[in-house]
């Protein structure tokens, strides 16, 4: 599924783009290329500085740039008609800009904010050539918030797009919500176990990219940790398909998912979310 020249049928609120921010970007591109297939193009905007456009069969899946505090994480980008609009209404709900506005041609107007869940996300305005490969191998297929502060997420977010929710699990024990948009599910919040919470815990999304169901996410592990990845979560089955957690060679955390083996028992909320 490729989501392309929306510019208003993308509901606001939608994950509409991912970006890798890293310690490391040739070595990001050379795990990310070799384990998806990506190829990239770089892009040297005045504004908005150099990164790379990471694109699947010709379509844009991502892009990655340098990390500027010296940590390794993926970046969710949520759609709005307006993202000035939007961030001052997080700002009313507590939301904070860390990154102001800025254009990226192709892509959009985009900026970071961060949430008093404190975690960062992203606002982007699609341009009218904006394109975004989804649900499909190497592309996103999912995404989570695991946060330490869910009921105050959960506020916040519901908030500013209007999300409603459904609650798997119990709370501060296994706190699973699935966010809705128009009865379509499109994000879900993880509560981290106060139990095992580590003083360097950081609340943080967790990107879902997807694996050909002809290789399989056992196998496409081998190929991470022959990449010099690493494992988070071993391999498990859930009513996502079957899914593990990694960190790339620079320490990001993200998960693959091969939808096709999705089960009708468990739920995504096997992630160790803690050791951020």
């Amino acid at each position: 599924m490729s989501v392309e020249n929306a510019r208003w049928d993308i509901p606001a609120g939608m994950p509409c783009w991912i970006e890798l921010v890293t310690t490391d970007v040739p070595t990001a591109c050379g795990f990310y290329g070799r384990l998806f297939g990506w190829e990239f193009e770089e892009h040297d905007d005045p504004r908005e500085g150099s990164h790379v456009i990471a694109h699947r069969d010709g379509y844009p899946v991502a892009s990655i740039r340098e990390s500027a505090d010296g940590r390794s994480k993926w970046r969710l980008f949520l759609a709005t008609p307006n993202s000035a609009v939007t961030a001052a209404e997080a700002g009313k709900l507590g939301g904070q800009v860390v990154v102001p506005r800025s254009r990226v041609p192709g892509l959009g107007v985009k900026m970071v904010l961060t949430s008093p869940s404190d975690d960062e996300f992203g606002l982007l305005e699609p341009d009218a050539q904006w394109q975004f490969d989804v649900g499909l191998p190497g592309t996103l297929v999912w995404a989570e918030l695991v946060t330490i502060k869910a009921q105050t997420a959960d506020h916040f977010y519901g908030g500013l797009f209007g999300y409603t929710g459904e609650q798997f699990g119990t709370d501060h024990l296994s706190d699973y919500e699935v966010w809705y948009l128009g009865g379509d599910s499109v994000l879900a919040r993880v509560s981290m176990i106060r139990d095992h919470i580590s003083p360097d815990a950081h609340s943080h999304w967790l990107v879902y990219l997807g694996v050909d169901e002809e290789i399989g996410t056992d196998e496409m592990v081998r190929a991470a940790v022959a990449l010099h990845g690493r494992i988070r979560v071993d391999p498990y089955d859930c009513s996502l398909g079957r899914v593990a957690v990694l960190r790339d060679p620079m320490g990001a955390r993200f998960a693959l998912v091969d939808p096709s083996q999705a089960t009708d028992y468990g739920s995504a909320g096997n992630d160790d979310p803690y050791d951020d």
